[in-house]
């Protein structure tokens, strides 16, 4: 057993042992005496939650799990760091820790189920110096290119980049205008519209917890309670998607039962308790909502009152009517004014009242530093235009079999411009084009930046380069 201070040991450089160390490591045993066998370690989490997601793995004889995995130091910090009483680490399937603590404690979900613990000391095939020398050589002497797709672009024209990133740009928008299509097979197009942009309103950390709440909440139950006419208040659209979400501070655990003395938050909260009673569902739980490591403006309860917005300009004509309704009269001025119609309709839908309480706010009863003009921001909407709005457009054109309006959406989502990066795109773009700088600054239509996602969904995150479209350039190029 080795005996190291706690401060010798980073949880990197565990991650690190867990990554790569282990799979070579032989046959693995854990603390009750059963065997566990390692396919796939799971995908470092950026994120709150546990450190791997998706790790499959079996224990002894049993077949394979998939299920999440939390590295610790010692055993004793599952309980110590609060995860016993965590709904988020209910599909963690095996602790991993360093060393072995003298009384090893029964670790625990929050779901009460029993998670296997695995000591990583027991399985070094080398001394602990050695393997932090190897470790620390690593992060400062840079590993070469292993994607055998960085030397084809030194060699691809600009056109030919392009040209393939166009391809699988086309690829994603037309699978999320599918996503759509087969969504509208069971609810209605506008439901289905709401769905998908509640969706792209979580961005990211929230996108599932978003589209739970549409969907346990549909604009059937909205229009009953609130009504149609123009007499609605937004108040009353925010009690019922707070109230529904479970965010309002008397559900929350976080107030500890004290509720902000607020105009705006006894309103909310009485408005609530009226509207409650004709909701058949129950509310979700502040658990099912992520706050940390997200910028004040895109917390969920800013999400959600800019989605009221959204939700009341529907009310009365139908959200689809909204958004599909400028194909009909402005199909004849051509994609570029027509994309500018629409975006111009979104944008209003989406566009806050001066004094709305969020624009001051980003939770419940804390005024925030910045005051603010929109409660989403100018890429949150362009990145919804080309995730929601035009696949949505398209989706509607291909039920009606409208050849030509299909044609009119496909040009109108080549054309459009750059989206706002993110880290995929950026790290996408410095895999491919380290060496072709111009290549990268030339990547400045949003076709092309969702062709990187998608050859990183289909290909860069299994390194499946046999599959990967750049594999077929090889043969362009021999040619």
């Amino acid at each position: 057993m080795l005996q190291i201070a706690d401060s010798d040991i980073a949880e990197a450089l565990i991650w690190h042992l867990w990554q790569e160390g282990l799979p070579k490591a032989g046959r693995l045993r854990l603390t009750d005496g059963r065997s566990l066998r390692l396919y796939h370690p799971g995908t470092l989490n950026q994120d709150s939650g546990p450190d791997f997601l998706r790790a499959v793995l079996s224990f002894g004889p049993g077949k394979r799990l998939r299920g999440d995995v939390e590295i610790h130091v010692r055993p004793a910090d599952w309980q110590r760091h609060g995860h016993t009483r965590d709904p988020h680490y209910n599909d963690v399937v095996l602790h991993v820790v360093m060393w072995h603590d003298e009384k090893l404690p029964v670790v625990r979900k929050q779901n009460g189920q029993y998670i296997p613990t695995l000591v990583l000391s027991e399985h070094f095939r080398h001394g602990l110096d050695r393997i932090r020398k190897q470790y620390r050589r690593r992060l400062e002497i840079p590993t070469p290119g292993g994607y055998p797709c960085q030397r084809l672009m030194k060699q691809l024209s600009v056109e030919r980049v392009h040209a393939l990133l166009d391809r699988k740009g086309s690829d994603r928008f037309r699978q999320k205008a599918a996503a759509i299509s087969s969504r509208m097979d069971r609810v209605s197009a506008e439901q289905a519209l709401y769905e998908f942009a509640m969706r792209a309103a979580g961005y990211g950390k929230n996108t599932d917890s978003f589209q739970a709440l549409a969907r346990r909440l549909p604009l059937t139950t909205i229009r009953a309670l609130v009504g149609t006419g123009g007499g609605h208040r937004i108040v009353d659209l925010q009690a019922v998607l707070f109230g529904a979400a479970g965010l309002l501070p008397s559900q929350r655990l976080s107030y500890c039962g004290e509720i902000p003395d607020d105009p705006y938050v006894r309103e909310i909260e009485t408005r609530w308790e009226a509207f409650s009673r004709s909701i058949p569902t129950r509310p979700m739980q502040e658990h099912d909502w992520l706050f940390f490591r997200l910028r004040p403006f895109n917390f969920p309860t800013v999400r959600l009152a800019a989605m009221s917005y959204f939700i009341a300009a529907g009310l009365r004509d139908g959200l689809d009517t909204l958004i599909a309704g400028p194909m009909d009269i402005g199909a004849r001025r051509g994609p570029v004014a027509l994309l500018r119609q629409i975006t111009r309709q979104f944008e209003e839908m989406t566009r806050p009242q001066p004094g709305d309480y969020w624009l001051k706010h980003t939770v419940f009863g804390e005024t925030s530093r910045t005051a603010r003009t929109a409660l989403i921001g100018r890429d949150r909407q362009r990145g919804m235009m080309i995730d929601v709005i035009l696949p949505f457009i398209y989706a509607i054109a291909d039920r009606d079999s409208q050849s030509d309006r299909m044609q009119l959406v496909r040009e109108m989502y080549t054309g459009y411009g750059r989206q706002a990066s993110n880290s995929v795109i950026q790290s996408m773009s410095n895999l491919l084009f380290s060496d072709t700088p111009e290549k990268k600054a030339s990547i400045d239509r949003a076709i092309l930046q969702q062709g990187l996602l998608q050859i990183d969904r289909e290909t860069c995150r299994n390194k499946a380069c046999g599959q990967c479209v750049m594999n077929g350039s090889a043969h362009f190029i021999r040619r």
